[in-house]
């Protein structure tokens, strides 16, 4: 019976310090999830008034959220196992718990509605490109001069989509943001038509897109990684619960 009292003793000393590791492992992940969910939305900040309430600003905000919580638990985790509490560890398993299906559910949203996230990209951008006007200082008028400038693009796939604002119904007139800089750094005068090289060709949807599809890219790796290391941190709190005398 001693030797079988020593071997338990072992075995939960061997789960406290895997549980530690796994949670503080976590607890670094968690940081990078927050930093990256900041990232997205800070980034570019002007992303987040074209595209409005899309999928992929909802993401970011949700992901902050899960990062924040995931870091305040995963010390919940690692004093319970320190501690062998067990409605400390309960606690921890629940919420950890909900946070993995959230992650979980993310991730398969998000595979699912890739397709669906371009289409909505591509429908909040038209919604605010007609709502721009250069006669007013409104946070959309501003977000679209900010992304032209910064992107060097202008309209969504073209330059003459433009033409579908009510400011802009001549096929020839863009916004001051569309033209290219000269070397005053002033925006040389310029239009959609084609013959008229001073203003940015490509359109700003495919910059978007291609922005957006990369922190999706790094977001969606690190939370598939914290997702697989909460399994871990689920079964070992389960087995030193059991543990705990």
């Amino acid at each position: 019976m001693m030797g079988r009292g020593m071997e338990m003793e072992g075995c939960g000393r061997i789960t406290q310090i895997l549980m530690f590791v796994s949670n503080f492992i976590i607890w670094i992940g968690s940081i990078f999830i927050l930093v990256l969910g900041i990232w997205a939305v800070v980034d570019k900040p002007y992303m987040e008034t074209i595209l409005g309430g899309s999928i992929y600003i909802s993401a970011a905000y949700i992901l902050i959220a899960v990062g924040v919580l995931t870091f305040i638990i995963s010390f919940l985790g690692c004093f319970g196992a320190i501690k062998e509490i067990k409605c400390m560890l309960v606690m921890y398993f629940i919420i950890i718990l909900i946070l993995f299906v959230i992650l979980l559910v993310g991730g398969i949203l998000g595979f699912v509605y890739h397709g669906k996230a371009e289409r909505e990209i591509k429908m909040e951008m038209t919604k605010s490109l007609r709502e721009y006007n250069p006669n007013r200082d409104s946070p959309i008028t501003k977000a679209w001069d900010d992304a032209q400038r910064a992107m060097k693009c202008c309209g969504i796939d073209q330059r003459n989509d433009w033409s579908q604002n009510p400011n802009f119904r001549s096929r020839e007139r863009v916004p001051r943001s569309c033209c290219k800089l000269g070397e005053n750094g002033e925006p040389l005068g310029c239009t959609s038509s084609p013959t008229n090289f001073n203003s940015f060709e490509k359109g700003c949807y495919s910059v978007t897109k291609e922005f957006v599809m990369d922190h999706a890219k790094y977001i969606g790796g690190a939370g598939i990684a914290v997702a697989l290391l909460m399994v871990l941190g689920l079964v070992l709190s389960v087995i030193l619960f059991c543990l705990i005398n």
